[in-house]
């Protein structure tokens, strides 16, 4: 029995190991493709795959980017993306856990997460500079804005969804405050507030990189794809697009993709 399982494992893995292989390959090649194109086309250096993997080869041995490792680039942005995800997944759980369970403060809530949910990421700027001045805590200010509305929303729909016949039940049998979060509220909502985590946790992190270019950040990835643009090294810019899109995989298959399969085996629909 262990043996076909492990057999079963070894093939899912092989065959995600194979599909990434050829989604890669497929990518280098439309890259070389357009690479060619645009310098037969505009006749100037467009970066290929060889010249940004050689580079990056090079900051990993050591090489600064603008008087910083590319290393300490990434920690500071992958810091400042955590520490404000992480206030705008507090405030947006607990706001929308008090709104979604009463009525009254539901329906303006719900007024209130769709206009912060229409304004696009960019325009916490003013709002940030002239709260927080310029540096870290605008920055921070801005990804805990752009994240919280989803945060928040799906929170409060899911608790607002859950039918009041299902506490009327549970009060009938007597369940702990304990146990009808654990077994009855939780199971319900898992899904809807995970599906807010992973909206508020994209938008978050593209709007760390937009605000470390503009609120005057001097360290992150998103003061290097700047920076790249006057000194004209648009490997540098490919590389930290690259880093930035590697943290999106991850966060989504074996973040919160996990998380989800865990959720859906333990309410039975996985």
């Amino acid at each position: 029995m262990w043996d076909n399982v492990r057999r079963i494992k070894g093939s899912s893995v092989l065959k995600s190991l194979v599909k990434i292989v050829l989604g890669l390959s497929v990518l280098m090649l439309f890259w070389w493709l357009f690479a060619l194109s645009v310098e037969a086309v505009r006749h100037i250096p467009f970066p290929t795959p060889d010249a940004v993997l050689m580079r990056l080869v090079s900051l990993l041995s050591g090489e600064s980017v603008y008087d910083t490792s590319i290393f300490a680039h990434f920690i500071v942005s992958l810091k400042r993306w955590l520490i404000a995800y992480s206030i705008a997944v507090f405030f947006g759980i607990t706001l929308g856990a008090v709104c979604g369970f009463f009525e009254k403060t539901y329906a303006i809530a719900l007024h209130v997460g769709t206009v912060l949910q229409m304004m696009p990421g960019l325009a916490w700027i003013p709002f940030a500079m002239i709260l927080f001045g310029i540096g870290e805590r605008a920055t921070l200010f801005m990804i805990a804005m752009s994240a919280f509305p989803l945060i928040f929303m799906h929170t409060a729909l899911a608790l607002h969804s859950i039918p009041a016949q299902t506490f009327s039940m549970a009060k009938m049998m007597n369940l702990s405050s304990f146990r009808l979060f654990f077994t009855v509220i939780m199971p319900l909502c898992a899904l809807p507030i995970l599906t807010g985590l992973r909206l508020g946790l994209a938008i978050g992190w593209r709007v760390l990189i937009a605000a470390e270019m503009v609120v005057g950040s001097s360290v992150g990835l998103g003061y290097t794809i700047i920076q790249s643009r006057w000194s004209l090294d648009f490997e540098v810019a490919f590389i930290s697009i690259g880093l930035i899109c590697a943290v999106g995989i991850v966060a989504e298959k074996w973040g919160f993709r996990v998380l989800e399969t865990m959720i859906l085996k333990r309410v039975g629909n996985g």
